[in-house]
């Protein structure tokens, strides 16, 4: 689960963050502190999936940099 969550981070990233709107429409009575915490929440998880991107980015440049 780890090494899928690591190659796909992102994608499962960007369906979360499209939820949210599609949620609003659902469901319109949603407190609004409620969507702000689930906007935190995903400002931080983005926030990680882009360091976990940077990671495996430097790591095939210094990869690529040996051969």
């Amino acid at each position: 689960m780890s090494n899928f969550i690591s190659r796909h981070g992102v994608r499962i990233y960007s369906v979360l963050a499209a939820l949210v709107p599609a949620l609003l429409i659902v469901w319109p009575k949603v407190p609004w502190e409620a969507i702000v915490t689930a906007s935190a929440g995903l400002l931080g998880a983005g926030v990680a999936a882009a360091a976990q991107e940077d990671k495996k980015t430097r790591k095939a440049l210094a990869r690529h940099a040996r051969d």
